[in-house]
């Protein structure tokens, strides 16, 4: 699997575009500047069947509208954060840009495929009730959205956020990945599990 993240504006949502040799892709998270993920998939000659959302705050699903309509894509997310969508503002308390609307399914959780690859879609709630984290366990790769950055966690002190549940769901479903496995985050550099359990903050062992 080949990996690219685009950093895109409002709020640098990282919007990461994967495929393999025969031209399939997929993309995880879209933010509000769709033509550089469709210039990319043009310039490469892939066919992309599906975007896969970590969760639907406004951030990171601006994109997906223009993309499912240029390629006929289908959208996927978590049923579980359905009613973010209704809410203005998404539960965020900062200015968000109107998402163009887009329809999606449902994303099946727990070990599925895409890209000919197993994949595990793992409910990681706290930062939102639905939010996923996709992880390929053939790529040793994962992307965890809002949950897990370099060094740090993602906010609960929007609608719905839960601290102590994304803690936990962090460490239940995370952190007991292999070591090697790359994190593809929402925001910032990729890292991994070895470097958060040691150096997270909110989880890296304290020296006796």
């Amino acid at each position: 699997m080949y990996i690219k993240t685009f950093s895109m504006q409002p709020y640098a949502v990282n919007s990461h575009l994967a495929w393999i040799d025969s031209g399939e892709a997929v993309v995880v998270d879209c933010g509000g500047e769709p033509e550089r993920m469709l210039d990319e998939i043009a310039t490469r000659k892939l066919r992309l069947g599906a975007v896969l959302l970590t969760h639907l705050h406004q951030d990171h699903i601006l994109g997906v509208a223009r993309l499912i309509e240029a390629t006929g894509a289908s959208a996927l997310a978590p049923a579980a954060d359905a009613a973010l969508a209704g809410q203005p503002g998404y539960g965020l308390k900062m200015p968000m840009p109107d998402v163009p609307l887009f329809a999606f399914k449902p994303v099946p959780l727990g070990r599925t495929a895409f890209l000919g690859e197993p994949c595990l879609v793992l409910p990681v709630p706290g930062h939102t009730p639905g939010h996923v984290v996709y992880f390929f366990p053939k790529s040793l790769a994962a992307f965890t959205g809002d949950t897990l950055f370099r060094g740090s966690v993602g906010r609960t002190d929007t609608a719905y956020g839960d601290a102590d549940l994304l803690l936990r769901s962090i460490r239940e479903r995370l952190l007991v990945l292999p070591e090697a496995v790359e994190f593809f985050p929402g925001h910032g550099p990729s890292t991994t599990v070895a470097r958060e359990k040691a150096e997270n903050p909110f989880f890296a062992l304290k020296a006796p």
